[in-house]
């Protein structure tokens, strides 16, 4: 064989180690980790080897991928030498204001939250669902509401598991609403396949969560989209054992019981919708279920801003805007790298909409992790940021502790930003606290370009 036609084979190879390297090359792996493992003190960029009094820091002024398009690291907070309310902070506290005294409750979606961002819908995918407990307890005691995908129950079974190492829905439900206190509120996807088993109408007559539909801890959520596909549906690889429980309901390209291979993917369908077809939905959703919140998800769509202007006008609690940059369990190459439109774009549409006079709770999803997402995406329009893989990675590093250690972490870097802009509630930042580094987005949000004379 020659030489470069072994390159070519090894080189193929080598290819098929995509994915994890990928992962962790591009996605900031190590930040959420030092989080996971240290909690607030992760805040800070020290390591084992250079902690303080061994390191002298500084900012970087380097990215280490030159990046395709553009994101929420491209906006800069902006802080005021002159700050009339800490002022007025000292006179009310009679002393200095520190960041702990910022305070992040809000509303969303029509739940009561401790802190301005919620833990994403992850449906029945393997790693979601394997690490969804650990999720639901953390998310539960740091009151912050929580969502459930679409095919976990009837993938992983509504009330008894359909496969022993995966949770039921029941179970991932019950784990988050027996571990709330005065905060936080869960809401349920349903697709269409789920549909075929009534889900939501399984869940609002169930026993025992009517305790939590009185209380208003219960919400549903249309699925219009979401980011790293949007157009398609859900899929996931399942075993061949388990993809025959559910071949009645799902698409496969192989006949789970006709083949040999171990494994198979099974595929939901998108759902279809048009403008009527929404309004409807909502409408049928606040006569039939009329104690639970109703949130809407979409993906970057083209027509976006209709989705918003319709979930408002029929009284919807909350929508989520996911930028392709939107985590996923599974999805074509070609989807993630070329449907849709960065999640910064999605936050223009919610400025305007917001600017516009909507009233409905309007969420940016894609990629966010830390306590700057929060901070721009509350100033630029947004009523918070809907966070997911963040949130299965904390659990994969040190279980329900690291999810806690991370949700605690994002909380100490919001309240020092917040105080940092001279406020002291997060709903008082506002497009005076941002600025950009890149004059086309100056522009799209009418902020200062950093680099300007003006």
């Amino acid at each position: 064989m020659k030489v470069a036609e072994l390159l070519v084979k090894v080189r193929a190879r080598l290819s098929l180690l995509r994915g994890l390297r990928e992962f962790i090359d591009d996605y900031p792996f190590d930040e959420i980790s030092i989080k996971a493992l240290r909690g607030e003190e992760g805040a800070y960029p020290f390591g084992e080897l250079g902690g303080y009094g061994a390191a002298v820091l500084g900012s970087s002024v380097t990215r280490r991928h030159y990046p395709r398009f553009l994101s929420m690291d491209d906006l800069v907070l902006m802080p005021p030498a002159f700050t009339p309310r800490r002022l007025e902070k000292m006179a009310e506290l009679l002393r200095e204001p520190v960041f702990t005294d910022v305070n992040l409750e809000t509303q969303l979606g029509g739940f009561k939250s401790s802190l301005p961002f919620v833990v994403a819908s992850m449906g029945s995918t393997d790693i979601a669902s394997r690490y969804s407990i650990q999720v639901a307890r953390a998310a539960a005691k740091a009151g912050i509401p929580m969502g459930i995908g679409e095919n976990v129950a009837t993938v992983r079974g509504y009330g008894a598991r359909r496969s022993r190492l995966h949770p039921s829905f029941k179970e991932r439900i019950m784990a988050y609403l027996t571990n709330l206190d005065g905060h936080g509120g869960v809401f349920i996807q349903q697709n269409v396949e789920d549909s075929y088993d009534e889900h939501w109408n399984k869940v609002y007559s169930d026993k025992d969560l009517e305790p939590f539909i009185e209380e208003g801890r219960i919400g549903f959520e249309v699925k219009v989209g979401q980011g790293a596909k949007p157009g398609l549906g859900g899929v996931i690889r399942m075993r061949r054992e388990d993809a025959i429980k559910v071949r009645e309901k799902y698409h496969f390209l192989k006949d789970p019981l006709s083949t040999r291979d171990k494994y198979v993917e099974r595929y939901s369908v998108p759902g279809t919708f048009t403008q009527d077809i929404l309004r409807g939905t909502i409408r049928m959703m606040r006569n039939n279920y009329p104690r639970a919140r109703i949130w809407i998800k979409t993906g970057p769509y083209r027509d976006v801003s209709d989705v918003i202007r319709i979930a408002d006008e029929e009284g919807a609690d909350a929508v989520v805007i996911d930028g392709k940059e939107g985590g996923t369990g599974m999805a074509p190459s070609v989807a993630m790298k070329d449907l849709g439109y960065p999640a910064i774009v999605g936050l223009r549409k919610i400025m305007d909409a917001k600017l516009g006079g909507a009233r409905v709770s309007l969420l940016l999803a894609g990629r966010m992790y830390n306590g700057t997402h929060v901070v721009k995406a509350v100033a630029l329009g947004a009523s918070g940021i809907y966070i997911g893989r963040p949130m299965i990675l904390a659990a994969m590093v040190k279980g329900e502790e690291g999810v806690s250690n991370y949700i605690e972490a994002l909380k100490v870097e919001t309240q020092m930003l917040v105080s940092a802009l001279g406020k002291y509630d997060i709903h008082e930042v506002s497009r005076e606290d941002v600025a950009s580094l890149n004059p086309d987005l100056a522009k799209m949000f009418g902020i200062p370009y950093l680099y300007s004379r003006e």
